[in-house]
């Protein structure tokens, strides 16, 4: 076996420290930045589509874009107890198709998880918490339902796309 040089193990115990430093940088303010950047990006596609193109489906498989912003909108409601919020009842979402109330109610499902976020401590980021059946910090769970929300923005920023629309800015985390 060999030996680990002398030089190896600051190398160790400054890699360790760095990432303790980055990890303790995450706190309920950077989520709430990084949050508002996501909604801001979604809501910005969502009125970027032209309302003649709500009805749009890219194939028969998919969601036209009118259940598109909705399930990210059901999405946000869905990951309630996630920001320590019970889901609302009955849901606040219509079966509209109409632009301005689809996007209304878009909004409203950003607040709601976003004050959710505002109540957060640190310590509430890393208790452990059931989430989809599995066990794992709040943190993660919060980072997989932002993770959910960039995929289904992705997918927006498709249907946007191929209308020739440009979607919201990017700003992600």
């Amino acid at each position: 076996m060999k030996k680990i040089k002398f030089k190896t193990i600051p190398l160790i115990v400054f890699c360790l420290f760095v990432s303790n430093t980055t990890f303790s940088q995450i706190n309920s303010e950077a989520l709430i930045k990084a949050w508002d950047n996501m909604t801001n990006m979604v809501v910005e596609t969502a009125e970027a589509m032209p309302s003649e193109y709500y009805s749009f489906k890219p194939t028969e498989e998919l969601r036209d874009f009118t259940s598109q912003i909705g399930h990210t909108a059901g999405a946000n409601y869905l990951f309630a107890t996630v920001v320590k919020l019970e889901r609302p009842d009955p849901s606040p979402l219509t079966d509209t198709k109409n632009k301005n109330q689809i996007i209304k109610e878009l909004k409203e499902s950003f607040m709601f998880i976003r004050n959710g976020m505002t109540k957060l401590t640190n310590e509430d980021l890393n208790e452990e918490i059931e989430f989809f059946g599995r066990k794992m910090s709040r943190l993660q769970s919060i980072l997989i339902m932002t993770s959910h929300l960039q995929r289904e923005h992705g997918k927006t920023t498709i249907y946007t796309r191929l209308k020739n629309i440009a979607p919201g800015k990017t700003n992600g985390w």
